[in-house]
């Protein structure tokens, strides 16, 4: 018995594998190896926000990642001298994360390999066809928080 064709899940897992795969091929070839693919979506995520209280939370519910696993990758980022954390004046209990200027640099080094993959994957899309399927990723998403 062959497995359903329709198989949502399976198609979105395999999608996954395949762009961390070119994704770590991209690394390879621009000598960044040693950044993982959330660290450079964080640093994206904080490049993007500059200017912004951004904290721990904030990364928690915008990645849709736990506490441990966002502290475990903060901890790391701070160790490589991509992030510091300082103390937010309003809750001192509240850390706000910003960029050092290593993590800015390391953002220049990264932004074309993003563009690259971007257009990689839509390559042969419609604008219609992208809405669409930001849309139905979006509905996929929603289901699953619900």
């Amino acid at each position: 018995m062959g497995r359903d064709r329709r198989e949502v899940g399976h198609e979105i897992h395999v999608l996954s594998n395949m762009i961390g795969r070119k994704i770590d091929e991209e690394k390879r070839q621009r000598n960044m190896g040693d950044v993982s693919p959330v660290q450079t979506w964080v640093i994206r995520y904080l490049h993007d926000h500059k200017g912004q209280e951004i904290c721990q939370r904030d990364l928690e519910r915008d990645f849709n990642i736990t506490r441990s696993t966002v502290t475990g990758i903060l901890q790391l980022m701070e160790k490589k001298g991509y992030i510091v954390r300082v103390s937010v004046p309003t809750d001192a209990r509240l850390k706000q994360i910003l960029l050092t200027n290593q993590g800015e640099d390391l953002y220049y080094e990264f932004r074309d390999h993003i563009q690259t993959m971007e257009k990689l994957l839509v390559q042969g899309m419609t604008e219609e066809e992208i809405d669409q399927l930001i849309f139905l990723l979006g509905k996929i998403k929603k289901n699953l928080t619900t």
